[in-house]
């Protein structure tokens, strides 16, 4: 065999393996990634460490008479209804739009809570930093909330309550999503809920409300690895002694699969939520709530485990869970690079609707300052 034959073997296994790496780091990577995805929906256990006190338990069904039929509480609802109604499908898909990089201004590529630094210019810092800006110049007081080194923090942005300050309502939702390699849009999970949290705030600003008690919008991170983040918060909130009415919670709102109505549910587990809440919220849907948008008190199908209102309710404050009707785990695009806004089955006006519903309940706990 001549030396150029020699090499030219040699440079034909070296083609080889070095095909047979990338084929096996790729098939790694798709095991990994479905790994992530199955990890992501059982790696969350219930662990309550905190009841809710019953004088909460009380206070929490008296706060629901606000949207009771009594004479006295009309001009509340009106209030309510005019505020709800700024809240509207264009700005909540805009926002939509931006946090899973398809509007055409948006750089955005992923929001993976661990994937931070120089090295993820358009990564979860970048979405942060969006969110940081729109609700400084929606009036809100901002914090960045540090909890783990190795993960983005979470985003606290509070309306200070005009009589009773120390008493907080929140809004919630998680900003991260998965995979962690790659395109990661995450338009439904959990974009819908991060994108109603943004259409909400720019409705209050626009309406000029205020509220009696603090109201605070909590974008968080580290959901998909296991609500480490809502988890931190609620901790954080229970070391403080921090006084929760209520925290309402949004995840996956926008999915509406042919043959559906147009609708929303309620997450029904008493070891992740406050029935009591969940009940008066129930009201309070029925009250406000768009004609067309079907009310479910549970999912029709799939997974209402677990999200980020689990958290609070396992630290001892009043939460409840607000869920499109298939569930969690209904959306043909779950965790994937294709949960994206531009599909046939992701519906603005349903993820609008549905914030409408959890402005209106955040507003009834918080009270609205007639103006």
């Amino acid at each position: 065999m001549s030396l150029n034959s020699t090499h030219n073997v040699k440079q034909h296994i070296f083609a080889m393996r070095t095909l047979a790496a990338i084929c096996i780091s790729a098939l790694l990577a798709g095991l990994d990634r479905s790994a992530e995805v199955a990890a992501a929906t059982t790696n969350v256990t219930y662990a309550p460490w905190r009841s809710i006190p019953n004088d909460v338990v009380k206070r929490t069904e008296k706060l629901g008479d606000i949207w009771g039929n009594s004479s006295q509480n009309e001009a509340a609802r009106g209030q309510i209804r005019d505020l709800i109604e700024r809240l509207d499908v264009d700005t909540a898909s805009k926002y939509a739009r931006h946090l899973s990089g398809e509007a055409p201004e948006s750089l955005q590529n992923s929001r993976v809570s661990t994937n931070t630094g120089p090295l993820h210019p358009f990564g979860i810092d970048f979405a942060i930093d969006y969110v940081q800006r729109e609700m400084q110049g929606f009036g809100f007081q901002v914090e960045l909330t540090e909890y783990d080194v190795d993960f983005a923090p979470n985003i606290v942005s509070c309306l200070r309550g005009v009589e009773h300050p120390d008493e907080i309502v929140v809004l919630g939702a998680h900003l991260d999503d998965i995979p962690s390699t790659g395109r990661a849009p995450g338009a439904n999970d959990d974009g819908s809920g991060s994108s109603a949290l943004l259409a909400s705030a720019a409705a209050i600003h626009a309406s000029g409300a205020k509220f009696k008690r603090t109201l605070c919008i909590e974008h968080y991170t580290g959901e998909e690895q296991g609500l480490v983040g809502s988890r931190a918060q609620a901790k954080l909130r229970a070391s403080r002694r921090d006084d929760v009415v209520a925290m309402i919670q949004q995840d996956m709102t926008a999915l509406h699969l042919d043959g559906d109505a147009m609708g929303m549910a309620f997450v029904q587990d008493g070891r992740a939520v406050d029935e009591t809440l969940t009940d008066q919220v129930e009201g309070i849907a029925r009250e406000y709530a768009d004609p067309e948008l079907q009310q479910h008190r549970a999912v029709l199908s799939g997974s209402s485990c677990c999200s980020d209102h689990q958290s609070y309710f396992e630290a001892g404050f009043p939460s409840v869970g607000i869920i499109e009707p298939r569930g969690y785990t209904g959306d043909p695009q779950y965790h994937k690079a294709t949960d994206v806004v531009d599909r046939p089955d992701y519906d603005t006006t349903q993820l609008a609707l549905t914030a409408r519903v959890a402005l209106a309940a955040a507003a009834s706990f918080a009270e609205i300052v007639f103006q």
